[in-house]
């Protein structure tokens, strides 16, 4: 009979220095908060520009009846706000993130050495 194969084999290598910092809750759901809503307030107003460029060329560009010339108008002003109310918040929120983190850096004060070996 076979011998029962042994796993494989591991190796570990000690990590030199492991930094730890202490963060409060409130903290957390500020980084939380600050990358979700940064990410999708730069796609809406990424996508609500292209949509008023579009319907903005669209309406210098070709004729139309009056009734699709203002669906189109409202178009353009709707997207066209949209992008600058999702675009200031964007501008507004995209540091809040790193903020919060330099925050929680500048606490070394000086280090707190344990589980020397």
């Amino acid at each position: 009979m076979s011998q029962p194969s042994e796993g494989p084999q591991i190796v570990t290598y000690r990590i030199p220095r492991i930094e730890v910092y202490q963060v409060t809750e409130d903290e957390l759901s500020r980084i939380e908060e600050g990358y979700g809503q940064v990410g999708q307030d730069l796609t809406f107003a990424v996508a609500s520009f292209s949509s008023c460029l579009a319907f903005s060329t669209a309406l210098a560009t070709a004729s139309f009846s009056e009734r699709l010339f203002l669906i189109f108008l409202v178009l353009v002003i709707v997207s066209g706000l949209g992008a600058l109310y999702t675009g200031i918040r964007w501008w507004r929120v995209r540091k809040a993130a790193p903020r919060v983190i330099a925050t929680i850096r500048s606490r070394r004060v000086e280090p707190q050495v344990t589980g020397e070996n």
